[in-house]
């Protein structure tokens, strides 16, 4: 049960093995940060220093409102769900402790979240550190702020939400009643995937703020840099979860498919990058069949259909495709010597 106090915001920052990057973090959050906000640092075993790092960056900056905790590595969703089982905010956010928030990062989110009236709020992330936002370079550029107002009868106004699947777990901070009593799945990677859409479908208010508050570090230890073949298991699980709360919640149906068919799309890229061609297991085929035949085909593309109904072709003409390929490549590496 998340816990309640005076402190408007909680931020978790799960940390394992960053010791290369965990005090510019640190020093990004410090910059801007008031009494209104606790830190909660989780160090998931780290074996590189980090907790070592972490300990010398407080010691120079002092901060009575940061909580660190040292656990055995048990990866990031049970390191999430530490932090959630410490936080005693009355909104949650989430910072990687490889990445860096905006100088504007505080300023603009407090004055929302003070008057507690949405949600979630969203924002945009960068991956060129020179576009992160800051008003005080950007020639007075006002706030874009985008308010999402919904009901169980107007969920379309989700669809641009759930059609980019854009579930970064750091761009979205929850109201600690959203989130409830809900946790990450253990053990699973692509977390934010499985924990994301799900919050959404609780909000009535949301708000977006059209501006990069987050650099996003392109790490060669994060997943997107580190797949695996194992991943399309945990991809279609997300799937398959969001199937299961479908058949409870027909009425968000519609909305939910676009996220199903991105689950199935992004397995489907995976197995690609890693075989060679669309090579499904058993358990993968089933997934997918129930996955279609929850779906609202009715807002899906047909070819993706398709793929999904005829997945045995698929596999034959992607094999055949991808041998041809190789063929190619020998032919031209002969040619070469």
């Amino acid at each position: 049960m998340i816990k309640q106090s005076g402190y408007l915001l909680s931020i978790i920052i799960p940390s394992y093995n960053n010791a290369e990057f965990i005090v510019d973090t640190l020093s990004s959050l410090q910059a801007g940060i008031t009494e209104e906000v606790e830190l909660i640092i989780v160090n998931d075993g780290s074996t590189d220093g980090t907790g070592e790092r972490i300990k010398a960056f407080y010691q120079d900056n002092p901060d009575i409102h940061v909580k660190y905790i040292y656990q055995t590595n048990s990866g990031v969703a049970i390191t999430r769900n530490v932090g959630l089982e410490n936080a005693t905010g009355k909104y949650i956010g989430f910072v990687d402790s490889d990445d860096i928030v905006s100088p504007d990062y505080f300023d603009i989110l407090l004055p929302v979240l003070r008057e507690e009236k949405y949600d979630i709020i969203e924002f945009n992330l960068t991956r060129d550190i020179n576009k992160l936002f800051d008003k005080a370079k950007a020639n007075n550029t006002p706030i874009l702020l985008n308010e999402i107002f919904l009901s169980d009868k107007q969920l379309t106004i989700l669809a641009p939400t759930f059609r980019a699947a854009q579930w970064h777990l750091m761009t979205k901070i929850f109201h600690r009643n959203i989130i409830g009593q809900d946790r990450f799945e253990e053990h699973r990677r692509y977390e934010d995937m499985i924990f994301c859409p799900f919050q959404y479908f609780k909000c009535t208010n949301i708000l977006n703020i059209g501006h990069a508050l987050y650099f996003y570090r392109i790490n060669s230890t994060s997943i997107t840099e580190n797949l695996k073949e194992s991943d399309v298991r945990h991809i279609f699980f997300a799937m398959s979860k969001m199937c299961h709360y479908i058949e409870d919640n027909n009425e968000k149906r519609t909305i939910a498919t676009l996220m199903i068919i991105n689950c199935f799309l992004e397995g489907r890229k995976i197995l690609r990058k890693k075989k060679g061609y669309y090579l499904y297991e058993k358990d993968m085929l089933n997934d997918i069949q129930n996955a279609l035949h929850c779906c609202d085909t009715s807002v899906v593309d047909k070819k993706i259909i398709y793929k999904m109904k005829y997945t045995t072709i698929d596999t034959f003409i992607s094999s055949v495709r991808y041998r041809l390929l190789k063929i190619y490549r020998n032919l031209l590496l002969a040619k070469g010597n």
